[in-house]
């Protein structure tokens, strides 16, 4: 019989970044209700931030301490990653900002977890040095409010009729 020691998985209770990525709802059938999830390639990082204003309702009756509500609240993705040289994801978020038109947009994790929602591009840029790979930079901001998925067992699972 061979000796063995049990082995410890670090990442049971923790989700890696490489286990999160962002897809546009892009294809020859692709509506809202039946996406068609189409992978943004080349990832490198996707920074999800849900913000609120600050509305300051300090006054002479606040005791001398400042009192702070939220506000509007604001939704933006920011998208980094490695061109490829044909990456359908991000020439149609390419076309979507050189048209002005607003785009479907999920991150899905391997967790079981997404969240999706409508986005406005406001900055699409790429940079090709000389010495290093051509890598993109894509800023995304929210359209109202962004629906939030659990329990996923697929990215299919992720449509117009789901979600909270």
């Amino acid at each position: 019989m061979s000796k063995v020691r049990p082995a410890y998985d670090a990442s049971a209770d923790k989700l890696k970044g490489k286990d999160v990525l962002v897809y546009i709802n892009y294809g020859e059938t692709a509506t809202y209700e039946a996406p068609a999830w189409c992978l943004i390639g080349g990832q490198t990082d996707a920074k999800y931030d849900i913000k609120a204003d600050s509305i300051d309702g300090s006054n002479k009756s606040s005791n001398g301490w400042g009192e702070t509500y939220a506000g509007i609240k604001t939704t933006e993705l920011d998208l980094e990653g490695v061109r490829g040289k044909s990456d359908e994801g991000l020439v149609a978020l390419r076309d979507a900002f050189v048209n002005d038109e607003k785009v479907d947009i999920v991150r899905y994790a391997t967790d079981g977890t997404a969240e999706r929602n409508w986005y406005s591009i406001t900055d699409f840029s790429d940079s090709t040095p000389h010495d290093d790979m051509a890598t993109f930079s894509v800023t995304l901001e929210g359209v109202g409010k962004p629906k939030f998925y659990s329990g996923l067992s697929s990215l299919s699972e992720v449509t117009g009729s789901a979600g909270a």
